[in-house]
């Protein structure tokens, strides 16, 4: 059986991952109405947030604690949004969240992912 902290660092791993490919797939637009309009871009960058919240929900309670400064109750709050009012869905607000929040958010758990490889190098994890 796997640790906790085992399934926790893959979980980790996939969540940056995703998070990583809707930046890409919203990146390759100027604007959110450029977004807007293409349909398959729109559809992989919604599936890759909602993927990513997938993720930070299976994160142990502990390893959410421990990043407490990544916001896991807004990045819930747009998986909501996508799954639950996919059809109502403001791409500005999207686009503005992904080009804006999610470098920072990645570069913290990019961080926090480092820090938890260099303590199971060390032994001490």
């Amino acid at each position: 059986m796997m640790k906790e902290s085992e399934r926790d660092g893959l979980l980790l791993a996939e969540l940056i991952e995703h998070l990583g490919y809707a930046y890409d797939d919203v990146s390759e637009f100027a604007a959110a109405e450029d977004l807007a309009l293409d349909r398959k871009s729109r559809n992989s960058a919604a599936k890759e947030i909602e993927q990513a919240q997938e993720c930070a929900a299976r994160l142990s309670d502990s390893a959410r604690t421990a990043m407490a400064d990544v916001p896991w109750r807004e990045l819930r709050g747009l998986r909501n949004v996508i799954v639950h009012e996919y059809g109502d869905v403001d791409w500005d607000v999207l686009y503005d969240t992904v080009m804006i929040d999610f470098p920072p958010v990645i570069d913290t758990l990019n961080t926090y992912q480092e820090h938890v490889r260099c303590l199971g190098a060390d032994g001490a994890g």
